[in-house]
Formats: C-alpha cells, structure tokens, sequence
C-alpha cells in the first residue's frame, strides 16, 4: 500500500475513533464557563475550538483563558493554545497552566 494510502487510512480510523471515544469532564457544561474553554482548548480538535473561537469571540476566550488559568495544558500545548490559537504576545504564569507542576499548597 502506498504511504499516502496508508497514511489517509491512519487519519480516517484516527478521526473516527476520537469522535467516538473522547471524554473530557467539566463541572460547569456552559460553553462560556472557563472549565469548558479551557477542556475545549487542550482536549477539543481544531474543529471545536474554531466553533468555539466563532461561538464566543476570540477576546471573550482569551479574557476567561487568562482570568481563570487551569492546570491541564503540556508545555507544548500551552504554546500552541497560546501563541497560535488564541495570538497573545505578552508573557503569562506558565505554572498556572501547566498540569505537571506543583500546585501551591501554602
């Protein structure tokens, strides 16, 4: 089978499991609470978020992503939500968004 062929096979059976079994949680199923904007950004595909991106408006998103920072985001995902999905330029607390760091117990 050719590389193309087989690679077209990947991302169909791919795409097809995703919508079938991807599970997120959020307390909060309203499109505009930040739980759902934040389980949206790192777990939704490039489809969801662009729903969410035209549902919500790209300065409401970023106004809840940087009031309500949540611990969920990989560094490369963080940088890619950050930098290409949501454009913010200035610098942000990385530690608030980054799932493998402590959280602050004092």
């Amino acid at each position: 089978m050719p590389k193309i062929a087989m690679f077209l096979t990947f991302m169909i059976w791919y795409n097809t499991y995703m919508k079938q079994h991807r599970v997120w949680y959020s307390p909060d199923p309203k499109i505009s609470s930040p739980d759902t904007i934040h389980q949206v950004l790192m777990f939704g595909t490039l489809t969801e978020i662009k729903s969410l991106k035209k549902t919500l408006g790209l300065p409401t998103i970023r106004k809840l992503f940087l009031d309500y920072p949540k611990k969920v985001y990989t560094a490369t995902a963080l940088n890619f939500i950050k930098n290409f999905i949501l454009t913010i330029n200035s610098s942000i607390h990385e530690q608030q968004y980054l799932k493998n760091t402590p959280r602050n117990t004092g």
